[in-house]
C-alpha cells in the first residue's frame, strides 16, 4: 500500500507511518449514540484534567508539538481536542465512517488522514515535501506544500501532509464503500501507540459496518 521514500529517513528520522485500508464500508450508517457517549466519556477522562501546557508535555502529543513547532505552527489535532473538551464543539456522529475516525483521533491524538481508496492510485508514497508541490486542500483552495515536511502522494498528486491536512480530490463522502487511512506518526510516537490506534479505529469502523472487510492493517518504518 505504501512506499516510503529515502528522504524520509534522512530529513526526519525515526517516522513510521499506520496504514488502514478497508471496503464494503457503509458510510451513511451513523455511530450508534452509546459508543459515541462511551468515546467521548473516555476523552473527557484522560485528557479534562489538564492544561493547555500539561497537554501538550503529553505523550504522544509532545512528538506532534515538536513537529508542527520546528515549523512554526500548532498542532491543530490539540485545538480540536480543546474545543471538545470545552463544549464549543460537538461531535456530530450523522457519518459514523468519519466520526469514528474523528473520535479516534482524539483519543489516541495520533494524527490520521482518511481517504476514498476508490480515488487513490496504489501504491502511495510518503515522501518530504519540496515546497513547491501543490494541491487542493480539503476546503477547496489550491495550497502549496511547506518545504521539509512529510505529505503522502498518490501517483504525482499529494493527498495530505501534516502541515496542510487532507486533499479534496480523495476526500471520504457519503459515496464512500472503501477507506484508507494514514497515521502520521513521527518521531517521537511509539510503534505500540501507532499499532494501538490502528486496532481501536479498525474495530470502531467495524461497529458501523460489520461486513466490512480490511485490506491491509500495517505500520511501515522509514527504513
Amino acid at each position: 500500500m505504501l512506499r516510503v521514500d529515502s528522504a524520509v529517513e534522512k530529513h526526519h528520522p525515526g517516522t513510521q507511518m499506520g496504514v488502514l485500508a478497508m471496503r464494503n464500508i457503509q458510510p451513511k450508517t451513523p455511530l450508534a449514540p452509546e459508543l459515541a457517549a462511551s468515546a467521548m466519556e473516555a476523552i473527557r477522562s484522560r485528557y479534562g484534567q489538564f492544561s493547555r501546557a500539561e497537554l501538550k508535555a503529553l505523550y504522544p502529543v509532545k512528538a506532534y508539538v515538536d513537529y508542527y513547532r520546528k515549523f512554526g505552527y500548532s498542532y491543530h489535532v490539540l485545538g480540536q481536542l480543546e474545543s471538545i473538551l470545552s463544549g464549543k464543539r460537538k461531535v456530530s456522529n450523522a457519518s459514523g465512517l468519519l466520526a469514528s475516525m474523528f473520535l479516534s483521533e482524539l483519543e489516541s491524538m495520533i494524527l490520521t488522514a482518511g481517504h476514498d481508496l476508490d480515488t487513490l492510485t496504489i501504491p502511495l508514497t510518503l515522501g518530504v515535501t519540496s515546497g513547491a508541490e501543490q494541491f487542493q486542500s480539503i476546503s477547496g483552495k489550491v495550497v502549496a506544500t511547506i518545504p521539509g515536511d512529510l505529505m503522502v502522494q498518490s501517483g504525482n498528486t499529494v493527498i495530505s501532509s501534516i502541515l496542510r491536512g487532507p486533499d479534496f480530490g480523495s476526500r471520504i463522502t457519503d459515496a464512500t464503500t472503501s477507506v484508507l487511512f494514514t497515521l502520521y506518526a513521527p518521531r517521537g510516537v511509539e510503534t505500540s501507540a501507532l499499532s494501538s490506534a490502528l486496532h481501536h479505529l479498525e474495530n470502531r469502523l467495524r461497529s458501523v459496518s460489520p461486513n466490512a472487510e480490511t485490506i491491509e492493517s500495517r505500520i511501515y518504518p522509514s527504513t
